[in-house]
């Protein structure tokens, strides 16, 4: 699993989360990663940030505990236009999906120089997107 790759930063693009992600394995390698280090960061961005607070208690509750490490934005319209889900590890790991209504995925791992385009489209959406939830509030 990628995520369990993870040393140091997590970058993930999402129309929304759902229950499925919310699943305590998930969670627990989350929390091992979050835990490792005070310098690990989680950021999301979605397009339907509140998908969070309504389907993924379990992350809401993480994102309470680790709140100085993990960042929620919504894309704004500049961005809605983006269909294409990934996510990043470390800058060397990559997941995506190539339209978010298919099953059809690229993986890369331990490959730098091919997962920096793909970190840079992950960070020309988070540029196009603004803080959703305190992770403290959850905006609930």
């Amino acid at each position: 699993m990628l995520l369990s790759r993870a040393r140091r930063d997590i970058s993930l693009f999402d129309t929304a989360l759902s229950t499925a992600f919310d699943r305590p394995h998930r969670l627990d390698l989350l929390r091992t990663f979050l835990a490792a280090d005070h310098v690990n960061r989680l950021r999301i961005v979605l397009h339907d940030a509140q998908s969070i607070g309504r389907d993924c208690p379990r992350l809401c509750a993480l994102m309470r505990r680790y709140s100085e490490a993990v960042s929620v934005h919504q894309t704004t319209q500049a961005a809605r236009s983006a269909a294409d889900p990934l996510i990043v590890v470390d800058a060397t790991h990559v997941l995506r999906r190539v339209h978010y209504t298919h099953p059809r995925s690229v993986l890369i791992t331990d490959d730098a120089a091919a997962t920096r385009p793909l970190l840079e489209r992950f960070e020309q959406i988070h540029e196009a997107s603004e803080p959703a939830l305190s992770p403290t509030v959850l905006g609930l």
